[in-house]
């Protein structure tokens, strides 16, 4: 296998420099005049749809033309001489930003003949088996956490189609919801270091879970399964250390989301915050949920450390619901409601709960009663230690936001092995991670990697022209920083 050496990368960029600098000389002249060429009130939008379509043919022209040259070059090198056999020559179609790129390159092996290899697809670092590039499947795949796949792929004209085609309603390019599925299933995700937070003496916790809706084919189901409603729990966990109010709204402090699906969530979520809150500093950690038995089953796992005190609350949300549930009477609502967060009144809250549900005939509607009396009653401490905080819960809006927006919103169905990648996108993107250089710094690396994504170290310097080693890029010319998107980088 080759090694391709800053030599070869030179030979390479000084023939990309003279092909590109032979296209522009040629074609320039006539996209620049195509500007003023068309007439009517719709002469400067049709100009710089043939400007943006021209430049877009010229980089493909150029790429189409060098390409042949560079593998030209090497296989009249020495070094190939010496090193490597010729073989067959072979065709290669990739999808770029800028349209399909269609180039044959020729396939070498050294001489013991025990390792092959395509010049091209290594300088270059074209994947194997890929129609589309890098830069492609980032695009799309960062739309698809704020859509959805299906909407996504529906709106890729305007990224792999001329614009021309697009206003003439010609047929058009387009990614299929499925490929785009595939992309993030074959992606290993990476695990994202976080900037850690010190000083912090009063952490919040914030949880809660969505219920997904899961995609079973029917076929593995036996048919009294295929009736049934199937569902992935999402848990949701919210942490930060305070709030301010800012344009008269409350704003977390130090905010960072989690979210998963597995079915350990209270590890994976200590495994994470561990090592972005420092729990020797922290003297009390307040868990703000509507006090789910899985919520509390991992409680006591906060206490990280012998100073840290863990105290459960139960969001208002959930009792102001449960008690709009037990009476459709203003008078007892309020009268309920005051007994707990004014009175704080447990005996008062039971008697008048007892008394309205005596007055139930029903008894389906009198056990339903009973079971919002009994939550109220079983959370009774946790829900007063809600009146002593300074910071309420919003969770019903987070998991609104966070979970249910994306995963709820519209009917559909994800399977359960490649639900966690959709919530891992979800989570990083709400905790401020660029998806498009996530995907573009890890999208080739292998799990065996152990590859761990961090934000202050990842650059891409190579995209800006101000540190280009390509002569043209750093010109005035616009179409420098169209280029500024087809990278050398090893």
């Amino acid at each position: 296998m080759i090694i391709i050496t800053q030599k070869l990368r030179n030979l390479a960029i000084n023939i990309l420099k003279n092909t590109f600098f032979e296209v522009n000389k040629v074609r320039m002249p006539d996209l620049i005049e195509n500007i003023f060429f068309n007439v009517g009130e719709d002469a400067y939008s049709k100009g710089m749809i043939s400007l943006n379509d021209g430049f877009k043919k010229m980089i493909i022209e150029t790429m189409k033309l060098a390409i042949p040259r560079i593998d030209n070059a090497f296989l009249s090198s020495d070094y190939r001489k010496h090193n490597f056999y010729k073989c067959d020559t072979h065709k290669r179609s990739i999808t770029t930003i800028y349209g399909d790129l269609d180039f044959e390159r020729i396939y070498y092996t050294d001489k013991d003949k025990k390792n092959g290899f395509y010049f091209i697809d290594e300088l270059f670092k074209f994947e194997k088996y890929t129609t589309y590039d890098p830069l492609v499947r980032a695009i799309l795949i960062d739309s698809s956490t704020n859509t959805n796949a299906n909407i996504t792929s529906n709106e890729t004209n305007l990224l792999l189609n001329d614009y021309s085609n697009y206003l003439n309603n010609n047929k058009f390019k387009n990614v299929s919801r499925q490929t785009i599925h595939t992309w993030i299933h074959k992606w290993k995700i990476p695990k994202i270091k976080y900037e850690p937070i010190e000083g912090v003496k009063r952490l919040y916790v914030m949880v809660d879970e969505k219920w997904i809706h899961e995609y079973i084919r029917h076929v593995m189901l036996n048919d009294d399964e295929k009736d049934k409603h199937h569902y992935i729990m999402g848990k949701c966990f919210v942490t930060f250390t305070g709030a301010i109010t800012k344009n008269n709204r409350k704003q977390l402090l130090n905010r960072h989301i989690f979210m998963t699906s597995n079915d350990t969530p209270w590890k994976s979520f200590i495994d994470e915050i561990f090592n972005i809150y420092n729990f020797e500093e922290i003297d009390e950690i307040y868990l703000l949920s509507d006090c789910g038995n899985w919520i509390l089953s991992g409680k006591d796992e906060l206490k990280l450390n012998k100073n840290n005190k863990v105290i459960a609350n139960t969001c208002e949300f959930h009792v102001k619901l449960y008690i709009n549930r037990f009476t459709s009477n203003k008078e007892n609502r309020d009268n309920l409601y005051k007994l707990i967060y004014v009175d704080k009144d447990k005996k008062g809250f039971i008697k008048l709960a007892d008394e309205i549900i005596e007055k139930v005939n029903d008894e389906k509607k009198k056990e339903k009663k009973t079971k919002y009396k009994d939550y109220i009653v079983k959370h009774w401490k946790s829900i007063l230690n809600m009146t002593d905080r300074d910071v309420k819960s919003s969770m019903e809006s987070h998991i609104s936001h966070y979970m249910a927006n994306y995963f709820g919103s519209r009917p559909k169905g994800f399977s359960r092995n490649r639900i966690e990648n959709y919530i891992k996108l979800q989570e990083d993107k709400f905790n401020g991670v660029n998806i498009m250089s996530l995907y573009l710094s890890s999208y080739n690396k292998k799990e065996e990697d152990n590859f761990v994504y961090d934000e202050q170290e990842v650059s891409f310097s190579i995209f800006e022209k101000s540190s280009s080693n390509i002569p043209v890029k750093s010109s005035s010319n616009p179409i420098s920083l169209l280029l500024n998107n087809i990278a050398f980088c090893s």
